[in-house]
């Protein structure tokens, strides 16, 4: 049988808050790409979308977070990626669903992409899609882009009260994100009060950080974090603040402190390039660098070092690893002759609650 595609001019079309929005059917898979969910100026919170009139196409995915280096292709062989137009405008999400009938109430899941909290987007790969485990878990899939890197993470604030946030904008995207489904995927089949977040490497790390984020209390109700164990020993250094990294930033740039808001409007490769030729030596002295969410008053801290909040605790959590990570080989002896038994005592994947211990 042969793929069945509509997309006209009145179908499928959907409502919601800020206007309507066209996407396409593909057999029994409702589709909608590029969905604008916030807006938001370099370094600042994001903002809700401004309501339109008329219907907008969701038809093509949405710009993707430019990265701080050229990205080049990787194990393309056994790993394709997908490369897509890159601008820090990558507040957007996609959508695949079974139903559009607001009453249906199908699970959510939510996939955060991986690439740690500065690379990655959420078509990087094909194996992104939704539409199969939409249609085999009859659920309704959504994956998110966000800002990442310096856009999303780098701290401004000991020089302005203007950027308090700016080391926490790209979960603050996430965040904005979940305000939206919340708001709007009853439209698309969905079930506001079941929503999961789910993701591996980085997205895995995301879960973790939004489960100690107030701000995203009550937007989910699930989690599962893939090879995802946000340790800061592995991944960043969390103390202090991005006092060292943006002098030398500024140095670089050759601006000095009272010329902060001059980064708002650098070209952004300019920006990544002078903050590449100085991040290693400000990481050699031990110093925050700007790779992650920073503890504040909004986010709450790396939940392995500070715990979870009492809200996460309630939260029904999956934590587990993908046998094998980041090599095609072998990398557990015999991992190939394995059945799912040796696997889950290898790999120690765990059903729990987050009351859990989860560096066990």
């Amino acid at each position: 049988m042969g793929n069945y595609f509509v997309c006209s001019k009145t179908n499928p079309i959907v409502e919601t808050k800020p206007g309507k929005i066209r996407g396409f059917r593909i057999n029994t898979t409702y589709t909608f790409h590029g969905i604008h969910y916030a807006e938001a100026d370099r370094f600042q919170m994001p903002q809700p979308i401004k309501p339109w009139t008329g219907i907008k196409d969701a038809l093509a995915y949405g710009y993707v977070c430019p990265l701080l280096k050229q990205d080049e292709p990787n194990m393309e062989v056994l790993v394709p990626h997908r490369y897509w137009p890159q601008n820090e405008h990558c507040q957007n999400l996609n959508i695949w669903t079974q139903s559009l009938d607001p009453d249906a109430k199908k699970p959510v899941m939510v996939w955060l992409h991986g690439g740690g909290f500065s690379a990655g987007s959420s078509i990087e790969h094909v194996a992104y899609e939704g539409d199969h485990l939409s249609e085999f878990g009859d659920v309704v899939v959504v994956s998110v882009n966000h800002r990442l890197n310096i856009l999303g993470y780098l701290d401004l604030s000991p020089f302005s009260e203007k950027y308090k946030n700016s080391a926490n904008a790209g979960n603050a995207d996430m965040v904005a994100a979940l305000q939206w489904i919340h708001d709007n995927i009853a439209n698309f089949g969905g079930d506001p009060e079941n929503v999961t977040i789910f993701g591996q490497s980085g997205g895995g790390m995301k879960v973790a950080t939004l489960m100690n984020t107030p701000a995203a209390d009550g937007l989910f109700q699930k989690g599962i974090i893939e090879s995802g164990v946000y340790e800061a020993s592995i991944y960043q250094k969390e103390d202090g603040d991005g006092t060292e990294i943006v002098k030398a930033l500024l140095e670089e740039l050759k601006l000095d402190a009272s010329e902060i808001e001059k980064l708002e409007t650098i070209p952004y490769y300019e920006l990544a390039n002078a903050y590449n030729k100085v991040e290693e030596k400000v990481a050699a002295k031990g110093c925050y660098i700007g790779q992650g969410p920073l503890e504040n008053d909004w986010f709450l801290g790396n939940p392995i070092k500070c715990g979870f909040t009492d809200h996460a605790k309630t939260i029904p959590v999956i934590v587990g690893s993908n046998i094998g990570e980041f090599d095609f080989g072998p990398v557990v002896p015999g991992k190939h002759d394995m059945n799912r038994e040796d696997h889950i005592s290898d790999e120690k994947i765990c059903r729990c609650n987050t009351g859990v211990d989860l560096s066990v």
